[in-house]
């Protein structure tokens, strides 16, 4: 058995370096891809555009408005006292966030009393627009507290501490969403990658021909499965080690945990994609077959695995699906393992279940893969 696999994975390897093409496209379209969702697709918000329109126009009002500049989510793009500009600014989307701050607004403070301030958001992204707003509160109240504090001690009153609230971020203190993102890239590189790599593996034996030559060798399906399985787990590995690299070299991302533990529990997943690709490619008689039906895995893996949108804010139904999703699972190895630190202890569960899951569709690529389906 050692004897035909070690034939099938040279024949594997040779088949991949021999299409350069290929080969190059393996090593440079993971670290396209990690460069574009590490600068592009981030939660991270800096320097709205902002229009102001300041009728009072006192130290005050731009005291106020700083406020909101410093913070750095916001920056003051246009500043104007005619509202038909306040307007126009909004309407033609220069702006997301427009302040009017009324005539009287510093003379009311000083009296110690509300002062009123009108604020409109560009709803179109209503993501953008939440999390915008709880900027606005955070930064008003604070504002508000600081303003309500001076006038009590111009008084010559004292100020009850009340509550000090000092909150505290666990595992990525910083907010970064690009410690975030970067593990879940490598989760869907590496789907991507073995998914199209493993899923036209068989096709491409009918393809070229290479079929009938299996059918009269004494290779077993299961062998030609691992065979074919171990050399796409190579190509894995060398996905995660480049992501890992760019990771933590060029973006300067936190890893907590442990390198052995990641190449180790990638394993798990990594069975898993491979079998889906396998699997697929039983089914298949065309590459383009066995392309509609990656994008048919990978769409859902991607968007319903928590990825990108928790899974926490999807339906019931749907949060129930995704417990049939490998990468829902591999997920949390991968974040927990970067950010939290976690150890063996606290992932055994979601690798388990890959395995389980991996050998449940392995054994159904291997009884598809008949030699008189081959």
């Amino acid at each position: 058995m050692i004897f035909r696999l070690s034939h099938i994975i040279k024949k594997e390897l040779i088949q991949t370096l021999r299409d350069k093409r290929a080969f190059t496209l393996l090593l440079i379209a993971p670290l396209i891809q990690l460069l574009i969702f590490g600068y592009v697709a981030t939660t991270d918000i800096k320097k709205t555009p902002m229009v102001i329109c300041d009728y009072d126009n006192t130290s005050s009002s731009r005291e106020f408005i700083e406020k909101f500049t410093a913070s750095g989510y916001f920056d003051n793009k246009y500043y104007t006292r005619s509202s038909e500009l306040f307007n126009y600014r909004l309407d033609a989307s220069q702006a997301v966030v427009g302040i009017t701050i009324p005539a009287g607004f510093s003379e009311t403070l000083k009296k110690g009393r509300q002062a009123s301030v009108g604020i409109v958001l560009d709803g179109t992204n209503s993501n953008l627009a939440t999390i915008l707003s709880g900027y606005i509160n955070f930064t008003t109240a604070d504002y508000s507290r600081q303003i309500s504090n001076n006038f009590i001690k111009s008084k010559g009153l004292s100020l009850s501490n009340g509550i000090d609230v000092q909150p505290r971020v666990w595992f990525n203190p910083d907010l970064k969403s690009v410690n975030f993102m970067v593990p879940g890239v490598m989760g869907m590189l590496i789907l991507i990658l073995l998914l199209n790599l493993t899923s036209l593996s068989i096709v491409r034996e009918r393809e070229l021909g290479t079929a009938e030559q299996l059918v009269v060798t004494p290779i077993k399906p299961i062998e030609l499965v691992i065979g074919k399985i171990i050399p796409a787990c190579l190509t894995g590995y060398l996905v995660i080690t480049l992501v890992l690299v760019t990771g933590l070299i060029w973006f300067k991302i936190n890893f907590a945990g442990s390198v052995f533990l990641l190449y180790f529990l990638a394993a798990f997943f990594m069975f898993c994609a491979i079998s889906m690709g396998l699997l697929i490619s039983t089914y298949s008689q065309t590459g383009d077959q066995a392309m509609w039906a990656n994008q048919f895995l990978m769409m859902p893996n991607v968007l319903l695995s928590g990825f990108i949108f928790p899974i926490d804010n999807m339906p019931d139904v749907v949060q129930y699906l995704t417990y049939i999703l490998p990468m829902r699972y591999f997920l949390r190895i991968i974040r927990g393992i970067f950010l939290q630190g976690a150890g063996f202890t606290d992932l055994w569960h979601q690798a388990l279940i890959l395995l389980i899951w991996a050998v449940i569709v392995t054994l159904l690529a291997a009884l598809r893969l008949r030699k008189h389906l081959v």
